[in-house]
């Protein structure tokens, strides 16, 4: 017995060696062919991300959220399923980025730029992650200000063209304006808000938006926007100070808009007077002075 397990103990070894040899060849080959065929690996920059982030909340519901209706699988998706999936899809992706956080594989920033934001009724397009919106604003904003021609299709066409700068331009500016009307108290301060707001919209629905406004002046309401912004986002250590920063440049952003930008601007601020204290609004540093900050507060 001694013998002949040692003369079948290499043999027994050898074989099985090489079974191991021809199952690691078969498991490479069939392993590659399978993740080629399952696209495995095809992500593997931030770009390519950015590329393919769109399908993956509509791959996401068809592949793992039950349908009762197949054939709507099929159909193509309006705006109200597009929310549906991605409010279905950013359950899971932000608890696999909060897990990433908390295994520390990520910063507090990283994680705040993966996140998808809670969808709000308030804003009429689809919210994206902010990484996928970066820079999306400042190329929008030097297209339009050297943007020659006077139509403004063209301009409108341009901007659709890439989904996510579409809806960071109207993310951005629903956004904004909800943030300036709720900060402001008095009534006659809303008003000029609401004008501008409908001048704008109205401009974009009769398409003279290009005639009604400057794009030269967007660049200094961009960066008064940034700083305002950047306020608000600073902590507060004394509420007389912080007041005082919002306002001055609240004012300065309203003076932008209303006299660099708008062509009738002088109309809005007359309007707005006969709807309230026009005496009052005959000094610039009357207006825009009540605001509330106890929102702000909160959040601090």
């Amino acid at each position: 017995m001694g013998v002949v397990i040692a003369i079948w103990s290499p043999i027994v070894l050898v074989y099985f060696m090489d079974a191991q040899i021809w199952y690691a060849i078969f498991s490479t080959i069939f392993g590659g062919i399978h993740g080629a065929f399952s696209h495995l690996g095809e992500i593997r920059t931030l770009g390519m991300l950015r590329s393919r982030f769109e399908s993956v909340p509509r791959a996401f519901c068809r592949r793992l959220v039950p349908s009762s209706n197949h054939h709507n699988r099929k159909r193509s998706l309006d705006e109200a399923t597009e929310r549906k999936n991605i409010a279905s899809f950013s359950l899971v992706w932000n608890k696999f980025i909060l897990s990433m956080r908390m295994q520390d594989l990520l910063r507090n920033r990283e994680r705040d730029l993966l996140l998808v934001p809670s969808s709000s009724s308030d804003v009429s397009v689809v919210q994206w992650p902010p990484f996928l919106l970066a820079s999306k604003i400042p190329i929008a904003l030097d297209m339009a200000k050297d943007f020659k021609k006077k139509d403004d299709t063209d301009l409108f066409k341009k901007i659709a063209a890439d989904d996510y700068m579409h809806s960071a331009v109207i993310e951005c500016y629903e956004t904004l304006r909800d943030i300036i009307y709720n900060l402001l108290e008095d009534e006659a301060d809303r008003m000029i808000v609401r004008e501008i707001c409908y001048e704008v919209d109205l401009s974009i629905q009769q398409g003279r938006f290009l005639t009604n406004f400057r794009m030269s002046g967007l660049p200094a309401v961009s960066n008064r926007l940034d700083k305002f912004l950047g306020i608000l986002l600073s902590d507060m250590e004394d509420a007389d100070t912080f007041r005082s920063q919002i306002i001055n440049v609240l004012q300065d952003i309203m003076e932008i808009i209303t006299q660099d930008v708008m062509l009738n601007g002088s109309e809005i601020i007359g309007r707005a007077h006969r709807h309230g204290r026009s005496a009052q609004y005959d000094r610039k540093e009357l207006r825009f002075e009540k605001i509330n900050i106890s929102l702000i507060q909160q959040k601090m």
